[in-house]
C-alpha cells in the first residue's frame, strides 16, 4: 500500500521556519564565543569584530522571519496562536506523565488525545515567542543604546539578553534533538522539509488534528 501523506505546514511556514532556524544558529554560535572558553578567542580583535557583526546578520535574519510570517503568513500564525495558547487537561496530562513514558519508555498506550501542536511543542512555541522579544528589546538597547540610555538599563538588558538566551537554546537544542535524532519523533522534521507527514504519524502524534484533516472540519 503507498504512504499517504498529509500537508502538515504551508510553504511560508517552511521557508519562515529555515530562516528563522539558521539565523538562530548563527546567532547562538556567535553568543556563545563570549561564555565558552574555548572560543573566548572569536570574542577579540578582528574576530570578535567579524563575529560581532555575524551576530547581527543573524539578529537581522530572525527580524525578517518573522516579519514575513506577519506579513505572508497572517492566516497561519493566527491558527498557530489559537492552538498553542490555551492549556487544555489533555496537555497538563502529556506534560507531567505521558511524555516522559513514551519518549524514554517508548509507551504510546496512555497518550492524550492532542491537536496539531502536543504540549511540549507548545511550551517551547511560547519560550520561543517570549524569547524573543526579550532578545530582541534587549538587544537594540546594547546594538544601539550605549551612550543613549542609562547604565542601569544597559546592564540590566545584557542580563535579560543572556538569561532569555539560555531558555531559548536550551528549548531549541531539545527541539533539534527531538526533531532529527529521537527515534519516536524524528519523522518530524520531514514535514518541515516537504511540509508534509505520513498518515500514520499524523494519526500516531496528533490524533485530533489528524481527525480534523480527515473530516473537514476545524
Amino acid at each position: 500500500m503507498a504512504t499517504r501523506w498529509i500537508r502538515r505546514f504551508s510553504t511560508v511556514q517552511q521557508w519562515v521556519h529555515w530562516i528563522y532556524a539558521f539565523s538562530f544558529l548563527l546567532l547562538a554560535i556567535t553568543g556563545s564565543f563570549l561564555f565558552v572558553p574555548l572560543f573566548r578567542a572569536f570574542a577579540t580583535g578582528i574576530a570578535g569584530e567579524a563575529s560581532r557583526f555575524l551576530h547581527r546578520v543573524g539578529a537581522v535574519g530572525a527580524i525578517v522571519a518573522v516579519l514575513m510570517y506577519l506579513i505572508f503568513g497572517y492566516r497561519d500564525l493566527v491558527a498557530d496562536l489559537r492552538e498553542i495558547l490555551p492549556w487544555t487537561r489533555e496537555d497538563f496530562k502529556w506534560l507531567v506523565g505521558a511524555a516522559t513514558r513514551y519518549y524514554w519508555g517508548g509507551e504510546k498506550g496512555d497518550l492524550p488525545n492532542e491537536g496539531r501542536y502536543n504540549a511540549g511543542q507548545k511550551l517551547n512555541y511560547r519560550i520561543q515567542i517570549v524569547g524573543f522579544f526579550v532578545l530582541l528589546v534587549t538587544g537594540l538597547i546594547m546594538w544601539f543604546g550605549a551612550g543613549r540610555v542609562s547604565p542601569g538599563i544597559f546592564q540590566a538588558s545584557i542580563i535579560l539578553h543572556d538569561i532569555a538566551s539560555v531558555f531559548v537554546i536550551g528549548f531549541f537544542l531539545l527541539h533539534l534533538y527531538l526533531t532529527t535524532l529521537h527515534p519516536m519523533t524524528k519523522e518530524s522534521i520531514t514535514a518541515m522539509i516537504t511540509g508534509k507527514v505520513t498518515e500514520e504519524y499524523a494519526k500516531s502524534h496528533h490524533p485530533k488534528w489528524y481527525q480534523q484533516q480527515v473530516t473537514g472540519k476545524q
